[in-house]
């Protein structure tokens, strides 16, 4: 496996698309969720598909907290968890476990062990067509599984694609060659002497004026999505915050930076490919009567604004 994913948790993320969803994550989503775990029953089992972070499993906690219900929650990722559930202050009556590295399509659990499936932005990650028998498989009878998935045409989608196409283009991957070029030709820069010297050179010059003139196409191309990338913010820290570092130090963090972009692209290019569309959902559905299930609901999850975030699937097993 890639450890993208795994890096990606590492830096903390709540959500698998960005930050600038995260109020929904937590609010219009929360509230789609809240029915779901009101509804468990003493002594519940609760296993979550993909969970990232453990988002859903903290949901879980907070739902029942100060109740009188007993349950477990576990949370299986193919990336490596990097929440420290024990640092949370989850509800005491609560068992929560996160364990790294399973596959949605082989889960090392017995059949008709849980009484909820659940998951949020996940299970379409992985062939569906063999994640979601493996997740009626360990559902129990009369059990429900719940989803929330990537719509194709959903506000998180557009955003993501706008910045992916940010990141793919010319003036992206141009960006870096004059950094790299730029420090070169600034050389070591210990002294507002050096810094002076850096200005009057007109090869470093002309490629400082190339550096602004691709970031100004990008700007005007779309300045949402180019803040979203981050890639300003390396621009920025690279003259700011690392203007005198040494020339090795400079080289380091411009290879970093690229490397961050270049995880970007396949991140996003991962989540455009697993949203579902209404075509391939209907081939989905066919699979559910096969495994002793039934379709109860399918709608779309929008937010305040009637935007839509996903998909929502709630799967009955017989």
């Amino acid at each position: 496996m890639n450890s993208h994913w795994s890096d990606y948790w590492e830096q903390g993320h709540l959500t698998s698309f960005g930050e600038s969803f995260t109020g929904n994550y937590t609010g219009v989503l929360n509230k789609l969720w809240t029915p779901h775990f009101a509804e468990l029953k003493d002594d519940f089992k609760v296993l979550d598909l993909a969970t990232g972070n453990g988002a859903l499993p903290l949901m879980v906690s907070d739902a029942i907290k100060n109740g009188k219900k007993r349950g477990e929650v576990i949370g299986v990722d193919l990336a490596n968890i990097k929440t420290d559930i024990d640092s949370h202050n989850l509800a005491e009556n609560l068992s929560v476990q996160l364990i790294s590295n399973i596959d949605c399509i082989d889960l090392p659990f017995d059949n008709e062990h849980f009484s909820l499936v659940i998951s949020q932005y996940g299970i379409e990650y992985a062939d569906l067509n063999k994640a979601l028998p493996e997740a009626l498989r360990v559902l129990e009878t009369n059990g429900r599984l719940a989803l929330v998935m990537h719509h194709e045409n959903s506000l998180i989608l557009n955003r993501n694609r706008r910045i992916l196409s940010i990141v793919k283009s010319d003036e992206a991957q141009e960006i870096f060659k004059l950094l790299n070029g730029i420090v070169e030709k600034m050389g070591e820069v210990k002294s507002k002497q050096d810094l002076d010297r850096a200005k009057q050179d007109q090869s470093c010059e002309a490629l400082r004026k190339q550096l602004n003139a691709s970031i100004g196409v990008l700007v005007n191309r779309d300045e949402s999505a180019l803040k979203d990338s981050e890639l300003l913010n390396y621009v920025a820290t690279l003259f700011q915050t690392g203007l005198f570092w040494s020339l090795e130090k400079k080289k380091n963090y411009i290879r970093f930076a690229t490397e961050q972009i270049k995880t970007l692209d396949i991140r996003l290019s991962e989540l455009i490919d697993a949203a579902q569309s209404e075509a391939s959902l209907a081939e989905l559905i066919k699979l559910i009567p096969q495994h002793s299930a039934s379709l109860e609901r399918l709608s779309t999850v929008v937010d305040e604004n009637s935007d839509t975030l996903g998909w929502n699937l709630l799967i009955n097993k017989k």
